[in-house]
């Protein structure tokens, strides 16, 4: 059916829709570089739970950038590998909390376990397959500094290099979509969310919060959420292919849809309505746009291409066959929101996790 065939109806709602795409991820926002050469001392925890494949490439750019009196703190959550000797292999102190008591998850007891053994006036929390960028420390210690009522987060830039994790693009997307820090509106959407794989965070601000041992943030397993909503405001950013980047999901399609169903229904649930409901329309207008009106098909291939890569690796090819993404992600949601609304447990590094936090 050619635009002129389409009925004024079909054609009106797949230019809102895909427009919507556009002004939801309408620019994303990245670290600023540190003026000046001095800073405060931080202390980088790092949870870290059967990660010793992954924390050669953390370790290794941590070690080069740290300064008198920054503490590198990995947190060996009970692994089963040589997560602790890889740790002490480049330096790091390895602490090993008990296990996590009754209304906690893992994750938030590690992090508290880190955030209790030292004094540093800055947090940093980074997951373990995170891969940082030369300045990342001074860069989000300059961050805290100018505003130390506030979260810093950021999203590192997603590496997808096998063919299967292509799957995540769209889960990438409606992510930073969902956040609010990126659309249009810019700041004035007022974000109250975060990334778990980088958070840095003031002392005093952590601990006016409750910092990890929250209610609300000990027991769920998006912790980061939960964080930045008690902490009440964040400040987002995204990492670059030259800068901060991770592979969260090098294990292949398994690994990919029992983490992403672990964390993406629960994130929209604590996403605001009007941000859910125009990016379900942008979702809708892709999924269906094609197939009312075919000549859509390029436009749609080359918006997600364009905001693909404002995430991570995404692929000319994976884009032009853009409705196989629509599946995986329709698959993923479907599967995370009846993990959610069922309570039905996932599995995730060895333990079951309540999607609902209890």
């Amino acid at each position: 059916m050619s635009l002129t065939a389409a009925s004024t109806v079909d054609v009106a709602l797949f230019t809102i829709g895909w427009s919507l795409g556009w002004l939801l991820l309408w620019r994303v926002r990245i670290l600023p570089a540190a003026s000046g050469d001095g800073r405060v001392p931080v202390a980088v925890i790092i949870p870290a739970r059967n990660e010793a494949h992954a924390l050669p490439h953390l370790l290794r750019p941590l070690v080069a950038q740290r300064r008198e009196g920054d503490r590198i703190i990995v947190v060996d959550d009970h692994s089963t590998d040589e997560t602790a000797r890889v740790a002490q292999s480049f330096g790091a102190e390895v602490l090993h909390p008990p296990p996590p008591p009754p209304g906690w998850l893992g994750k938030p007891n590690a992090c508290d376990a880190g955030a209790s053994a030292t004094t540093a006036e800055i947090l940093v929390f980074l997951d373990a397959d995170v891969r940082p960028g030369p300045t990342l420390l001074d860069d989000l210690a300059a961050e805290v500094s100018s505003s130390p009522d506030v979260l810093v987060s950021m999203q590192p830039w997603h590496r997808m290099d096998g063919v299967g994790e292509q799957a995540s693009i769209l889960c990438n997307i409606t992510s930073l979509m969902g956040c609010g820090a990126f659309t249009i509106l810019g700041d004035r959407a007022g974000a109250t969310v975060a990334f778990g794989p980088v958070i840095a965070i003031s002392r005093t601000a952590y601990d006016a919060a409750g910092g990890h041992a929250d209610p609300e943030v000990r027991a769920l397993h998006t912790e980061d959420i939960a964080l930045a909503r008690v902490v009440g405001r964040s400040r987002l950013f995204v990492g670059t292919a030259s800068s901060t980047t991770f592979r969260m999901y090098p294990g292949g399609t398994r690994e990919l849809v029992a983490g992403w169903t672990r964390t993406i229904a629960t994130g929209a649930r604590f996403t605001p309505w009007w941000l859910k409901l125009l990016t379900a329309a942008w979702v809708w207008s892709i999924a269906g746009g094609w197939i009312a009106i075919p000549l859509t098909y390029p436009l749609i291939a080359l918006q997600i291409w364009v905001l693909g890569r404002r995430a991570g690796t995404t692929r000319p090819l994976a884009a032009l066959v853009f409705p196989l993404l629509v599946i995986a992600f329709a698959v993923i949601f479907a599967r995370s929101a009846f993990s959610l609304l069922r309570g039905r447990g996932v599995t995730w590094k060895g333990r079951d996790v309540d999607p609902r936090g209890r």
